[in-house]
């Protein structure tokens, strides 16, 4: 390819992971445009760049509906605006950040029918972990393995700021020294796990442990429930808001251990967050989790007990002098998914795309 260019269709927005991406695939010899996700996007760059590649991240924007009629007619629009981009040559490229979560989901978001057709349509596939190849093989029905690729979610190492130690993030948090301190950070959903990792919290000693809870109440609900949830525990510290970029550093240093409990999932960029500021994580043993992080830096439980949550968490306080080694294995094995590497791999499956069909 000569000069490419690449349209990014993503709901990415200031998502680090996004500019991480861009940049580096400039650094590759790539032009990036990135455009928000709409049913109708084709007229949004179609005249104006002749796109080499066309890469989608969350594809199911693009059927949003209440109306499952609305829903198929988003779907045919959609499929017609491939089409036409295939014809003209352009390389359709999906990158998997949620698949199990938006397939046969509550809302219908993604019709298991659909899934064939994706599978035919999209020229090179991303998936951030082997167990996502692996369902989306499946779930799509794809008889050619080799255009599915597995490239890591890169780092977040020196993305944020990171100057505040310990002791002075618990004094601006009011969470005590000497307490072993969890952290739920980021936009909360039930399907994260955070009320149950709450009730399991709250089986630990008062004078042990701490419960930070940042981030988006994204459920219209779930603030109040989560308030009357905490009542009467003073060693669970909840702020319910986005976290500016600035602060992350102090939810993250202030932590011992952050946990990931989530029920539905593909992908998990706080995961690479915590990992990335060394710190050891509690974590479903399924899926993702199980691919990125093992024992070393994680207590991974089996999700179908109910008592492997709480379990989890009583060990974190039993090992509380092993969890800065725990956070040290997370971070040595985070620097090796740096967004180089990431843009790279990302380039390379750009370039298969267009030689596999030469």
């Amino acid at each position: 390819m000569k000069n490419p260019n690449v349209v990014f269709l993503s709901d990415l927005g200031n998502n680090p992971y996004r500019n991480l991406l861009i940049d580096n695939l400039e650094y590759e010899g790539f032009r990036v445009v990135d455009y928000f996700p709409t049913s109708i996007f084709l007229p949004k760059f179609w005249g104006k760049v002749k796109p080499e590649v066309l890469h989608l991240h969350h594809i199911h924007f693009f059927f949003l509906s209440s109306s499952s009629f609305k829903r198929w007619i988003k779907f045919f629009i959609f499929v017609i605006q491939i089409l036409i981009l295939k014809l003209a040559g352009t390389k359709i490229v999906w990158t998997v950040h949620e698949w199990s979560d938006k397939y046969q989901g509550k809302w219908g978001e993604i019709y298991p029918s659909w899934s064939v057709t994706f599978g035919r349509l999209f020229d090179g596939i991303i998936a951030h972990c082997q167990t996502t190849k692996d369902a989306i093989i499946r779930d799509l029905k794809i008889k050619n393995k080799r255009k599915v690729f597995v490239v890591p979610h890169g780092h977040y190492i020196d993305v944020y700021k990171n100057d505040c130690d310990q002791a002075h993030a618990r004094q601006l948090l009011a969470a005590p020294q000497e307490h072993v301190v969890f952290l739920l950070f980021g936009n909360i959903f039930r399907s994260k796990g955070t009320l149950e990792a709450i009730e399991a919290f709250k089986q630990l000693p008062k004078n042990t442990a701490s419960l930070l809870i940042a981030g988006f109440p994204a459920e219209d609900d779930i603030e109040e429930v989560i308030r009357h949830q905490i009542k009467g525990y003073d060693n669970i510290l909840f702020t319910p808001k986005p976290i500016d970029d600035d602060d992350v550093q102090i939810y993250m240093n202030a932590c011992d251990c952050f946990m990931v409990p989530y029920k539905v999932f593909t992908t998990s960029g706080v995961t690479l967050l915590g990992m990335s500021f060394g710190k050891a994580c509690i974590a479903p043993r399924m899926g993702y989790f199980s691919d990125v992080l093992d024992e070393s830096g994680a207590f991974l439980y089996d999700p179908e007990d109910k008592d492997g949550l709480p379990q989890a968490m009583k060990l974190a306080v039993e090992r509380q002098a092993a969890l800065p080694k725990m956070g040290k294995s997370n971070l040595e094995k985070a620097q090796q998914w740096s967004w180089e590497y990431v843009a790279a791999e990302t380039a390379r499956i750009y370039r298969w795309c267009h030689k596999a069909s030469s």
